[in-house]
């Protein structure tokens, strides 16, 4: 992998996160859960691994005074601070809704609909952290060298 284009490594990387989520993922069910394969959220998060692996990349190959390193610098600094953000401002909104229709009597089966949206369906800091952790590494392990 080492004479690979950055592009083919990076979307390498984001095909191996996924199947590392599925494995876990299906290890943790018991069983296999396919929609891990298609899920950007989760461990390791796939926009984190994805763009610290490009930073990974173009800090070796071109150094971390190049236009590309700084560019995917900004990427992966934007993916990760709108991640963490919105994670908090989704799950506040998810409450603030649950309890407005759970104070409300005559909302009769939509309780039960919002109660499912309460479900984190958003990344965790920890599954950005890993998605981090993972993007690197990876970047690492595929034999990133300069050129």
């Amino acid at each position: 992998m080492e004479h690979w284009p950055a592009w083919a490594l990076v979307a390498a990387c984001a095909a191996t996160g996924q199947v590392v989520k599925f494995a876990l993922y299906s290890a943790v069910a018991r069983r296999p859960v396919a929609v891990a394969l298609v899920q950007g959220y989760g461990a390791p998060s796939l926009p984190a691994a994805v763009l610290t692996c490009l930073l990974a990349l173009m800090v070796v190959q071109r150094g971390w005074g190049s236009s590309e390193a700084s560019l995917a610098l900004v990427l992966a600094v934007i993916a990760v601070h709108d991640t963490v953000k919105l994670r908090n401002a989704a799950t506040r909104q998810r409450e603030i809704v649950h309890a407005i229709v759970t104070a409300e009597p005559a909302a009769g089966p939509l309780r039960r609909r919002v109660a499912g949206y309460l479900d984190p369906l958003s990344h965790h800091p920890a599954h950005v952290v890993t998605g981090v952790a993972f993007g690197v590494l990876f970047a690492v392990a595929a034999g990133a060298g300069p050129r």
